[in-house]
């Protein structure tokens, strides 16, 4: 069975660290400028979209409301938002799954085929977990992570 574009939406990342909930937010505001790019334009061109950027767009004290917009944040592809808790001296971070995101669909011939939708920003989002990761792995060598689709 094809993962869907709702499938896909539902993906996400959990982390358990030492590191204090400021910390982890710091390290994910820095995570933001460490990947770019990718994903293709929702203009008509279908040029890829070399300017996407993951923005961090309202900052609290526990959470972090992030989107993925196009070059020049002409067009906001996806958001989701990256959440930190503390229990017993641990911080557990929730990033995502998306809350809003725009779907392409290929087509063929003006037709669009059967199959499923696929995310704009996607492959961006899955980098940027990965780079929270690896910066988590840095700060913390005993971090606990998984990416993961929510249910």
């Amino acid at each position: 069975m094809p993962v869907t574009a709702k499938s896909r939406a539902r993906t996400g990342l959990r982390a358990a660290t030492t590191l204090t909930p400021a910390d982890v937010l710091a390290l994910i505001k820095g995570a933001t400028g460490g990947v770019k790019g990718g994903g293709a334009s929702l203009m008509t061109s279908g040029v890829m979209n070399a300017g996407a950027r993951v923005h961090v767009e309202r900052e609290f004290p526990d959470r972090l409301a992030l989107s993925i917009n196009s070059g020049k944040r002409l067009v906001e592809l996806c958001t989701f938002t990256a959440l930190v808790e503390t229990a017993k001296g641990t911080s557990y971070l929730t990033i995502g799954g998306l809350e809003t995101y725009k779907t392409k669909q290929s087509r063929l011939l003006g037709f669009i085929p059967m199959g499923p939708a696929s995310v704009a920003g996607f492959s961006l989002y899955k980098r940027f977990l990965d780079e929270v990761t690896a910066q988590l792995f840095v700060a913390d060598p005993a971090v606990n992570t998984s990416i993961l689709v929510f249910p």
